[in-house]
């Protein structure tokens, strides 16, 4: 059996029948976006509230790559429900791919944030925010106090931010100051991601201002690819490889590493959202 099914089947029987499902209400969510830069802009996802907690919940937004929703949040969904916490996976893209700047998902990213500390089952003070690749930098993007202030004018500022495999090249391009909200901000990258250089998320986190830079932190995973925790693996074109320049990305989905990011984001997210 390949390495890349051999991971896939262990993905799928880890979620299945590794540990017991979680106990959980699912609402399924769709509004449309106000003063997007996009017609017909809309956010469609899936709430999911533990039923066995009572009175109101920390809460995790999922913000998925420009494919969509592809089974990497519901990996990270069903461990932070069992830990407690609620989430709401999100569909930002609505199978329109990459807009120009991600600063264009600022709109439907606050929104989702209002959306959710609306919710009478939700602690409006206790909402984080996750992403994978492109949804990565949105994570990053929303701990911006600039775009906050913009589009997220008398709203709550996200508690803790958690960002998967950006593209670190990518972020100086649509970052236009470096004040933060002050909420935590840790990255996880791996070194054999075809997409940026090793250290160009560490890099980053070393240009910011000194009075920002302890609430950013890296962890880099020796032998990670891009994608690691996806379900297939495989290699495929894209333009935005090699910061920008194009070529092949190779995605290993590796069991191990997918373990150990899952149960990262649930110590992250169970320690900053208290």
């Amino acid at each position: 059996m390949s390495r890349a099914l051999l991971a896939f089947s262990f993905l799928l029987s880890f979620a299945a029948f590794g540990e017991p499902q979680p106990e959980v209400t699912i609402e399924k969510v769709s509004f449309a976006v106000e003063s997007a830069f996009e017609r017909g802009a809309a956010v469609s996802g899936e709430l999911r509230i533990p039923a066995a907690s009572r009175g109101r919940l920390p809460a995790v937004i999922i913000v998925n790559s420009t494919p969509g929703l592809d089974g990497r949040g519901a990996f990270y969904a069903e461990a932070l429900n069992r830990a407690g916490i609620a989430t709401l996976e999100i569909d930002p893209y609505q199978g329109k791919g990459m807009p120009v700047t991600l600063r264009h998902m600022m709109p439907h990213t606050f929104q989702t944030l209002r959306y959710l500390g609306e919710h009478p089952r939700i602690d409006k003070a206790r909402i984080g925010i996750m992403g994978f690749s492109a949804g990565a930098i949105v994570a990053i993007l929303a701990s911006s106090e600039e775009l906050a202030r913009q589009y997220g004018a008398g709203m709550p500022r996200f508690g803790a931010h958690l960002a998967l495999y950006p593209q670190c090249w990518y972020l100086r391009k649509d970052l236009r100051d470096d004040r933060f909200n002050g909420a935590p901000v840790h990255i996880l990258g791996g070194d054999k991601d075809d997409y940026d250089d090793p250290d160009s998320c560490q890099r980053f986190v070393d240009q910011l201002p000194a009075d920002t830079r302890p609430r950013f932190a890296v962890t880099t995973y020796r032998g990670a690819t891009f994608a690691w925790d996806h379900r297939f693996g495989g290699s495929s074109y894209s333009g935005g490889a090699n910061k920008g320049k194009g070529g092949f990305v190779n995605v290993i989905a590796d069991p191990e590493i997918a373990r150990q990011s899952r149960e990262f984001a649930v110590t992250y997210f169970s320690d900053n959202l208290k």
